[in-house]
């Protein structure tokens, strides 16, 4: 009889083991659901001018010499001007002049400025999950969020949220025809596809790890790159103010975009596999051009 009872004791307490480990394993296999991320790409790089007659040039320089269609013309509100322009994967807005802002750049007559993404999947939703990350910021209408975390913005660069997403039909439309046209524009030497990189320069430590908190639960990779799209990457630049540095375009060929440069005396500098256009014909602006995917 005690043979038998501890062979039943060892019995259970190896079906027990299993079990155990059974359940263990499975806790192990269970995948916690990641963060949810705030947006779901950028829509919008806006660029404030110094006065209106440096957003005329700066519209025309878009159109005329970088070839790119418009997304919308200029229009007037007040003082200011506005302008949109299609650049494969996001708009270009000149902007401007906002006379009332102290920028860390005084004397820039145009410079990169405020990034305006798109939410993942609701406003309202986003505004809960910066409230969660202890992130600042303004919710203006159900339609915009401004942040107003002085560890991610001021300088030279704002960031907002605008709208659920170029969801509605009008919109789809008007986006698919201007990627239409720059992909079948075959003919224009230059040959601008999209916009590959925006460097972001960050003054602090402590401004990099907020801009990590934002992005989440997308991460740097380790030269501090976020690949925001398979289309567009942000570089994080260690600098004196925090700042958007430049944008870097795509384009089909380096050779013939080369030759349309030079007929128009728009060269600057060679870096690495990239051109920089001239700044004084960019009006200050940190221009590239890659072939580089």
């Amino acid at each position: 009889m005690n043979t038998r009872f501890c062979g039943l004791i060892l019995i259970g307490m190896i079906m027990l083991f299993q079990t155990s480990f059974a359940v263990e394993k499975t806790a192990h296999n269970i995948i916690v659901p990641k963060t949810n991320p705030i947006f779901s790409g950028l829509h919008t790089l806006s660029i404030h001018v110094r006065d209106t007659i440096t957003h005329n040039s700066v519209y025309r320089f878009l159109v005329d010499k970088l070839k790119l269609p418009v997304y919308y013309f200029p229009v007037a509100s007040g003082n200011r001007r506005y302008a949109g322009v299609y650049a494969g994967n996001l708009i270009l807005e000149p902007c401007g002049p906002y006379t009332e802002y102290l920028y860390a750049s005084g004397s820039a007559n145009a410079l990169f400025f405020g990034l305006t993404f798109e939410p993942f999947e609701s406003l309202t939703l986003a505004a809960k999950d910066l409230s969660e990350r202890n992130i600042d910021h303004k919710v203006m209408s159900r339609e915009y969020i401004y942040f107003t975390d002085s560890s991610l913005c001021r300088d030279n660069i704002t960031i907002t949220l605008m709208g659920d997403g170029d969801k509605t039909v009008g919109k789809n439309r008007k986006i698919d025809s201007l990627r239409y046209v720059m992909a079948k524009d075959t003919q224009n030497e230059l040959g601008i596809e999209y916009v590959k990189e925006i460097r972001i320069g960050y003054k602090s430590e402590p401004n990099l790890e907020k801009w990590k908190e934002l992005i989440s639960p997308a991460e740097l990779r380790e030269n501090k790159i976020w690949e925001e799209s398979n289309l567009l990457q942000f570089y994080f630049i260690k600098s004196d103010k925090k700042e958007v540095q430049s944008i870097t375009f795509k384009v089909r060929s380096m050779q013939k975009a080369k030759g349309y440069l030079l007929k128009n005396n728009l060269i600057g500098s060679f870096i690495d596999n990239k051109i920089e256009l001239d700044r004084v014909q960019t009006f200050g602006l940190s221009i590239f051009i890659t072939e580089k995917d």
